[in-house]
């Protein structure tokens, strides 16, 4: 109840400024090229990054080549502003933890960071005519630019039927968005998709939606090591407690979401492996993206990082979906 005033203000500013795009007195435009826009109404935690992933390598597949599938983010938290190039040498701060990943993650797909999506999509068209279809990691509240399609990701372990507006709640746009996107994705669903749906008071017309989990790729090793388990992402429970299953974890160090790690960090790390006799430190990917840089000085540091990847319920749905866009007649000109 104390957060109710805060929570009502927040409704209001998001409430006029939805209205003044709407009534177009802020100006939205679509892209130069198609675009396929992910986000979520969560703020952070839903498995963002995995499916955006997905959608770049499902893509290039489709169209022939990496090099005809773009990535732009915002590059949340990064020191530069602008239009950057996510390079896979280059240094994580200038693009951002997210962008980083990705780019390691699939190094031959053109990658970029700009506040403004309309000119960081302008930007990519430019310098890399060959690409076909851009995909945005995080642009539904972006609305000065229009996608061409947008897909909204939710989490099975917070239906929005429990979820309130920030700060009072974790959600950052109105539940009532849900119909104006092209498709919804249930992430770590672990029931039928009827059922899923049911939970997040998703009406059965509004189609079309998938489920996915998320599958930790597995790290070779024997017995259950003794480990340190280190996270900075949003709802590091989740990966704490699944650790558990296969390790031995003898310390958990939490940080915030997008958490820059410093030199201190890194000396308390290597106090707790000499102290405890620690077998290696265990962290997601995107973590291990900001940790590497700092460690090269400490061969004494086992780093190993689990990537999450997205395995759907439904695969051929989702390609389904995807081919029916790639037919549609926006791409007959690219």
């Amino acid at each position: 109840m104390l957060l109710f005033p805060l929570t009502a203000l927040y409704a209001g500013a998001i409430a006029l400024r939805h209205f003044l795009y709407n009534k177009g007195i802020f100006k939205s435009e679509k892209g130069a090229l198609p675009t396929l826009v992910l986000g979520n109404l969560h703020a952070g935690g839903t498995g963002k990054t995995p499916h955006a992933s997905y959608f770049l390598q499902v893509l290039s597949k489709k169209l022939g080549s990496p090099s005809k599938v773009a990535l732009l983010s915002r590059g949340f938290m990064r020191r530069t502003s602008g239009l950057v190039w996510v390079d896979a040498d280059g240094d994580w701060r200038d693009v951002g933890d997210e962008p980083a990943l990705l780019k390691s993650l699939n190094p031959l797909n053109p990658m970029a960071v700009c506040e403004n999506r309309r000119q960081g999509v302008k930007a990519i068209a430019e310098k890399h005519p060959e690409v076909e279809v851009v995909v945005l990691d995080d642009g539904l509240q972006h609305r000065s630019l229009i996608p061409h399609k947008s897909v909204v990701i939710l989490d099975s372990d917070r239906p929005l039927s429990d979820e309130a507006l920030l700060p009072a709640g974790n959600l950052r746009d109105f539940k009532s968005r849900l119909k104006g996107f092209n498709a919804i994705i249930i992430s770590r669903s672990s029931e039928n998709l009827h059922q899923e749906m049911e939970k997040q008071g998703i009406p059965s017309n509004i189609q079309p939606v998938f489920s996915s989990q998320m599958k930790d790729a597995t790290l070779p090793h024997s017995g259950k090591p003794r480990i340190l388990a280190i996270s900075g992402i949003a709802e590091p429970e989740r990966f704490m407690d699944r650790l558990a299953k296969e390790y031995s974890v003898v310390r958990r160090e939490t940080y915030s979401d997008h958490y820059e790690y410093t030199e201190k960090d890194v000396q308390g790390w290597l106090a707790s492996i000499r102290n405890e006799k620690l077998d290696s430190i265990v962290t997601t990917s995107k973590d291990a993206v900001k940790i590497r840089p700092l460690i090269e000085k400490h061969p004494e540091i086992v780093l190993k990082s689990i990537c999450i990847e997205v395995v759907w319920h439904n695969e051929g749905a989702v390609e389904a979906w995807v081919d029916e866009w790639l037919e549609s007649p926006i791409f007959a000109k690219h």
